[in-house]
């Protein structure tokens, strides 16, 4: 099959999504309830779940045939690397993997500590071209991930079905960091000088943040430690993919 090209993209949100074990045994699929939220705004969303490195391959040319314009990633992040549930992938791999790919495209990332310069310049590095990407600059909940990137995409698509602006996702970005006290890095492309800008969004209340016993997004221990006692949920990946992605790439 013939793939669209490059420029040729819906509006709609492509979302792959890796946790800890332990998030698996606890039903904490963020991802998922965003899918289902995106379903009631009349949205046609993708969801794939994944455990590997292979995989996340595979899932770059599933999103590359779908020609949907948003990558929405959810994982566990810190300064250096995307967690995947077995790995931890580099960002100049992660920037590899989907090298080309996202040309005409936005990133979202809910991960803790992603939100950095490094992540944005390595990853633009390898797609000149992109939109945007937008990620949390330190530690984020679950709970409050889940509310937080429901509230965006309900007001983006709210605004207009079929095409969002950098001043809309701006806007969006800094009234809910204000609301839930999240701070975010909002890096973004100049079309008519063609630069890139980039900004820190600080929420004004970060009563959120304050200590509790909570799900975070941010650094997990290694696989051995969390997967005691925890029990194993099923990747959501098709079977063909995940027999591809078993044998390598």
């Amino acid at each position: 099959m013939a793939k669209n090209p490059l420029v040729h993209t819906y509006a709609e949100v492509f979302i792959i999504e890796s946790l800890t074990l332990d998030d698996e045994a606890n039903n904490r699929y963020e991802g998922k309830i965003l899918a289902d939220v995106l379903r009631l705004c009349g949205k046609d969303p993708k969801y794939y779940y994944f455990r590997t490195k292979d995989e996340l391959y595979m899932l770059a040319d599933l999103y590359r045939e779908s020609s949907y314009r948003f990558l929405h990633l959810s994982c566990h992040g810190d300064y250096e690397y995307i967690h995947t549930t077995l790995e931890k992938v580099p960002y100049l791999e992660f920037a590899t993997i989907f090298s080309g790919l996202l040309k005409n495209r936005r990133l979202f990332v809910s991960a803790c500590d992603v939100g950095n310069e490094l992540f944005s310049e390595i990853v633009v590095a390898k797609n000149r071209g992109m939109y945007s990407i937008a990620c949390p600059t330190t530690k984020i909940f679950s709970d409050q991930a889940v509310a937080f990137w429901s509230a965006f995409y309900v007001k983006l698509f709210s605004d207009n079905m079929s095409y969002v602006k950098n001043d809309s996702i701006a806007f969006a970005l800094k009234r809910l960091c204000d609301l839930y006290g999240a701070d975010f890095f909002w890096f973004w492309h100049h079309s008519h000088n063609n630069t890139y800008a980039h900004q820190a969004i600080y929420g004004q209340y970060p009563n959120f943040n304050a200590p509790r016993r909570r799900a975070s997004k941010g650094r997990v221990s290694s696989v051995g430690s969390v997967a005691s006692g925890t029990a194993e949920a099923q990747p959501i990946i098709p079977p063909d993919l995940a027999q591809k992605a078993a044998q390598g790439r």
